[in-house]
């Protein structure tokens, strides 16, 4: 009997071989956590580039130096690419749209470092260092935005989360409503009223930053008064009956992860409002930096050139 491809893998994975295995998992946790990897990659490089600084293998005038500041020019060029795409459908060609915004968001972090790369990590002319400071907010500016939009997509890539999705989890979310009457009669009340506060739209930019910061605390703030309220009113309602007496702790434990899910759901939903206020806020400021950039990028060019 002939032996599959497959099930030699799959002997490897079940046996614990090495060699096996990491093409079972490691690649599932590589993809789960890429962004944190280019994270760390990003800032490996921008430390080794400043420890040699001192050495000067790199000059921007000639050599490998001018190379990179080639192709960090190249890399600024490309990034135009995705905004064209976005907006023009003509250009469907050149690969889909999530494609293109990773290479946005990879190029927009590499660029800059190559720029560095390309001065030695040492400020130069007047135009040299517009050029630099733009690449730098400009991929700061990106850092912020890839936060943002992070919050309002299932997934980094996915598509756009849908508010009506996460209203009706949170109408899905209480189970034992009968028992919550019974048992602890002020919960409902309380929570709706926390509800009312938190899902209240904000109403300028200030008021969606501070809700956006204040937002985690205020949940687990509350979460820890719900939780003592619990607590107190069974113990309470234990004294009075040895049937709550009995059951108290599994009474509690189902009150918990009710306050704890539904909670949960309540700040999806206000950090939904927010953060899609934001990221439409920030996608009008990101876009002149991105243009302030190409065109301090083009007159460095030419001054080095020209002159």
């Amino acid at each position: 009997m002939a032996v599959r491809a497959e099930d030699v893998q799959t002997d490897r994975r079940w046996a614990g071989d090495p060699f096996g295995e990491p093409q079972t998992r490691w690649p599932q946790y590589f993809r789960k956590h890429k962004a944190f990897f280019g994270f760390c990659l990003t800032v490996a490089f921008l430390l080794t580039g400043w420890l040699i600084r001192e050495r000067h293998w790199l000059t921007a005038e000639s050599g490998i130096g001018y190379v990179l500041g080639i192709v960090s020019a190249l890399c600024m060029l490309i990034l135009l690419l995705y905004p064209l795409r976005k907006r023009f459908k003509i250009l469907k060609f050149i690969g889909p749209l999530p494609k293109w915004f990773r290479n946005h968001m990879v190029l927009g972090v590499s660029a800059p470092v190559i720029a560095l790369y390309h001065c030695n990590f040492q400020l130069g002319s007047m135009n040299s260092r517009i050029a630099l400071y733009s690449a730098m907010v400009v991929a700061g500016s990106g850092l912020i935005g890839r936060f943002i939009y992070s919050k309002i997509h299932h997934g980094l890539y996915g598509r756009k989360a849908n508010l009506k999705e996460l209203l009706a989890r949170i109408k899905m979310t209480p189970p034992g409503e009968e028992f919550l009457g019974n048992f602890v009669p002020e919960l409902t009340r309380r929570i709706a009223e926390y509800d009312k506060q938190v899902l209240k739209p904000p109403k300028g930019f200030i008021d969606c930053v501070k809700l956006a910061f204040t937002l985690a605390i205020r949940t687990r703030l509350e979460t820890m008064k719900l939780y003592r309220f619990t607590r107190n009113s069974i113990v309470f309602n234990a004294r009075r009956s040895k049937v709550v007496e009995q059951h108290r702790r599994r009474f509690e434990s189902i009150v918990r992860q009710y306050i704890r899910t539904h909670l949960r759901q309540v700040r999806r939903v206000a950090e939904f409002a927010v953060y899609d206020r934001l990221f439409a806020l920030w996608h009008k400021l990101h876009f002149p930096f991105f243009v302030a950039l190409l065109v301090s990028v083009i007159v460095h060019v030419a001054a080095v050139h020209l002159y």
